[in-house]
This record gives C-alpha cells, sequence and structure tokens, in this order.
C-alpha cells in the first residue's frame, strides 16, 4: 500500500515523526550503536543480539524467529548507559549538579478580603419607640463613637425623665426642710436611683445633666454610636417602631482586615502560626501587603477539602474591600532536611538539597533521576578515551522552590543529573530489558519472544 500527500511540508512532517519512532524504539539504532566496549570503564560487558523491532533477543546472531529480520548487536552494560560526545549531542542531553540552596518555599493559596469580626458592632435600640430621623441614612457612611445616628420617640424615655426631674424636686424640698437629714437621704436614694435608670437607657451623663438643668422632659432623644466604624448595613428606616435590643446598623472598623485563604488538605501540615504572608489583590496590580498566619482551623471542611487560614492584614486607607479576591504565598521554612519548620518549635530553617524538576522521571509510584556517574575524557587531540556513563537512581522529592524541588533522598550534593535527554536514556534500558521507570522489575522478568505477536 502506498500513501500519497497532497503536500511536501505534509511529506517532510511525516518523516521526521516517523524518524523520531524509529530513533526511540529500534535498540541497535545508530544513535545508541557506536559507544565503545571499554571494559577498564564499564561493567558487564557481554554481548547480546536483538531484533530491531524489539520481537526477542538472544545470545547468538542470526534472523528473529517472530519477524524474520536480522539480529542486530547489542552491548549489554547492565543498568549503566555509555554515551559518547556525537551520542550526547544527538540525544540533547544536558546535566545540572545537585546544590543546597535556603530553604524557603513559597505556598501559593487563594481566598477573600473579610473583614475582621473582632472589630464588627451593632448599634441597637435601648428602649422601644418610633425612629422619628435618621442621621445615617445609607450604608458605607463613617461613624466615631459619640456620634448621633438616630432620633427616637420613646415614651418609656419621657417618663424616665420625669420620674429624674420629680425625684430632684424632692430632694430640693427634703434638704431645706429636714433638720436631721435623714429625709434627705432617703430622697438623694431615690434621685440616684432614677438618674441611673436614665443613664442604663443608653443617655450620656452630659444630656442628663442638660435635662436636669432646663428642668423639662425632652420628647424625642438623640441615640449616640457605642462604636466607630462603616456602616455595613442599615436595619431600618424613618418612621419604623423598634422594640428595646433591636439591630438598627451593623458597623465594623476596616482600619484592618483579614485574608481568608483556602490551603489544600495535602498542604494543610506546611502552615503554622506566624509564618509571613505576602497577598495581592487584582484591583491594586504590582502592590503586595504583607501579614502574618493568625488562625489556622482546626477542622477541615470536608466538602471542598481545604483548610482555611487566617492572615491580619493592615488597612489603614481602606484600600483593602472586604469580598476582594486575593493570591496569597505563605512563606513556608524548611529545615536541612527538607522538612517544614514550625516558626514556634525548637531548630531553625536551613538549606536544602535541590535538583531541577526537569531531571525528575516521575512514574506516579516512584521517581527517578540519571545520574551521570563517570564524566567523559578526551584524548590531547581530541578523541575521545572513553564516554560519559549514566545510571539511574530511584529518588523521593518534597516541596518545591521555583524551578527546582527538595530532594529527600537518592542523590548526593554535587552530582550532575541530566535535565534533558533522560527519557531516550531510559528507553535504552527498558528496550534492552532492563529496568527503567515504568518497567522496574524487567530484569526479574523474562522476555516472551511472542509478545505484541498473535501466537
Amino acid at each position: 500500500m502506498r500513501v500519497y500527500f497532497k503536500s511536501p511540508l505534509v511529506a517532510l512532517g511525516a518523516g521526521l515523526v516517523v524518524g523520531a519512532l524509529l530513533l526511540l524504539v529500534v535498540p541497535g539504532s545508530w544513535l545508541f550503536r557506536d559507544a565503545p566496549s571499554d571494559t577498564s570503564r564499564t561493567s558487564s560487558d557481554s554481548r547480546k543480539w536483538a531484533c530491531p523491532m524489539f520481537c526477542t533477543m538472544s545470545d547468538e546472531p542470526g534472523t528473529c524467529p517472530v519477524c524474520g529480520m536480522d539480529m542486530e548487536p547489542v552491548q549489554d552494560h547492565g543498568l549503566k548507559v555509555p554515551l559518547t560526545a556525537r551520542q550526547r549531542f544527538m540525544a540533547g542531553v544536558r546535566t545540572e549538579v545537585v546544590k543546597r540552596v535556603p530553604g524557603v518555599h513559597r505556598l501559593r493559596a487563594l481566598g477573600k478580603i473579610r473583614h475582621d469580626e473582632r472589630l464588627m458592632g451593632h448599634l441597637t435600640a435601648w428602649v422601644s419607640g418610633r425612629l422619628d430621623h435618621l442621621f445615617v441614612d445609607f450604608t458605607g457612611t463613617q461613624v466615631a463613637k459619640g456620634d448621633k445616628v438616630a432620633e427616637i420617640y420613646a415614651p418609656e424615655l419621657i417618663s424616665a425623665q420625669e420620674e429624674l426631674l420629680t425625684a430632684r424636686k424632692a430632694l430640693n424640698a427634703a434638704k431645706a426642710a429636714d433638720q436631721d437629714g435623714e429625709l434627705a437621704g432617703h430622697a438623694s436614694v431615690v434621685y440616684d436611683a432614677a438618674r441611673r435608670r436614665l443613664i442604663l437607657l443608653g443617655l450620656p451623663e452630659s444630656l442628663v445633666d442638660a435635662i436636669e438643668r432646663d428642668g423639662k422632659a425632652r420628647d424625642r432623644i438623640e441615640i449616640q454610636a457605642n462604636v466607630g466604624g462603616t456602616v455595613l448595613t442599615k436595619h431600618v428606616n424613618t418612621g419604623d417602631y423598634v422594640k428595646t435590643g433591636a439591630k438598627m446598623f451593623t458597623v465594623v472598623d476596616l482600619s484592618r482586615v483579614w485574608a481568608m485563604l483556602e490551603v489544600f488538605e495535602e498542604q494543610a501540615g506546611s502552615v503554622f502560626l506566624g509564618q509571613e504572608v505576602e497577598v495581592e489583590v487584582p484591583s491594586l496590580p504590582g502592590e503586595v501587603f504583607k501579614g502574618k498566619v493568625s488562625f489556622v482551623d482546626p477542622v477541615l471542611d470536608a466538602k471542598r477539602r481545604v483548610v482555611r487560614v487566617r492572615v491580619d492584614l493592615p488597612n489603614k486607607d481602606g484600600r483593602l474591600k472586604p469580598g476582594t479576591f486575593v493570591d496569597a504565598h505563605v512563606f513556608v521554612a524548611l529545615t536541612e532536611d527538607g522538612r517544614v519548620h514550625d516558626p514556634a518549635g525548637p531548630g531553625s530553617p536551613g538549606n536544602v538539597l535541590v535538583l531541577p524538576r526537569t531531571a525528575v522521571l516521575d512514574g506516579g509510584d516512584r521517581k527517578l533521576v540519571y545520574v551521570m556517574s563517570q564524566g567523559s575524557e578526551s584524548t590531547p587531540d581530541g578523541t575521545e578515551r572513553w564516554p560519559a556513563i549514566y545510571e539511574p537512581r530511584e529518588i523521593r522529592t518534597g516541596f518545591r522552590i521555583g524551578d527546582a524541588v527538595v530532594l529527600l533522598s537518592g542523590v548526593d550534593e554535587g552530582d550532575a543529573v541530566v535535565t534533558r535527554g533522560q527519557f531516550l536514556i531510559d528507553s535504552q534500558l527498558q528496550l534492552t530489558g532492563k529496568p527503567s521507570l515504568m518497567i522496574p522489575e524487567a530484569a526479574a522478568a523474562p522476555i516472551d519472544p511472542h509478545a505484541g505477536h498473535g501466537r
């Protein structure tokens, strides 16, 4: 069957794809075929023969019993893969050295700005009555403690004022007529009780003093704010009748706010009280607000699988608006062994061992890197004396730090790990029946000569 391409560019692209596939699947390909067999520098130098399509492998040359193709020689170096300078160039192999860096992991979390619940209060009616006038008639109004917020007509307040004025007159009369002071003492008790009742009903002492000076009860009393801040909710309107204890306004001080973050379940163990946090908001690009973790919810949200974390932020200028989405980074300090450091616990953070993320081959339940166990060496005239040798190492990793990942075990400081081309090296081990990323038990399993073919 022949396939025709309408466009020469399509044909060229198809040729490149086929060439790349052949490069990966043919164990005896020209990329890995010309590795020198220097017995002084490599181990397990026995020669084997393999089918180019990897149907079977044999200790003797000949033809493949499955597909009939000629068997090609394959050099067996055990788990070591030697690569000459030409092979390294064609495979694009690059290496980087494992090193130590400051152990500071930036944990990203999303959330919202919320008001500080400790700075929120309610302006309530201390007596029942009719609101004849509101000085605060819309939400968002700024009020200070002591400001007038409403004017109320309350019969209870009127009767309490009348009682105070009557008790005041009786006290003055008792003082003038009673010679031994016993009657005046009883009158003074009644007077003090009447005055104290007005104060408990919400009237400031200055207003009570003014009522006594005028000698006349006031029909309407001004209600003053007992807390200051921004009015979040207005619960009443002019003309409403309110009962004792009814909410009229909800007020909150926004000079300090919370950033409520959501940290995923698997990251919750990295967050502790006192950790530094940087917060950014979309409405203020380029600006960073700094705070510290002040609370970690002890209960996991069972539906969303997150833990809520609270960060205190100063907001003197009021630019952080409650309800705004935030993008935050929690700075997690690590100890030298790559574990999370609790700011309130013993010990101190240190430098951690890291390797580039691109060096890690992640197979799910296991991770590999390829280490250059031996570098190449050339003669003075430029002839390569022996190739570089690469070996697989199983590793354990921890947190990500930028483009690197914390190394917990498997590789030592100063080792050179392959950051590019490691898939080709791993595929060479897999094609020759050696343990690799996806087939760690390949060495113990015999090769099935009929694998991939019908019996």
